[in-house]
């Protein structure tokens, strides 16, 4: 079964985004630093053509 290509994007941006939102209203720095770094990293690799 073939996915849309816009389907890993879309989870990316529902869980992390929604976590980094969270984190930055509750002014939690770290967690929001550490939300960003995971969600930079996890989007490099999804887009990484091996």
């Amino acid at each position: 079964m073939n996915l849309p290509p816009f389907t890993n994007l879309a989870v990316f941006i529902i869980f992390f985004g929604i976590a980094l939102i969270e984190a930055l209203q509750k002014h939690n720095w770290f967690e929001a630093g550490l939300f960003l770094a995971l969600g930079v990293i996890f989007l490099w690799a999804d887009t990484r053509k091996i």
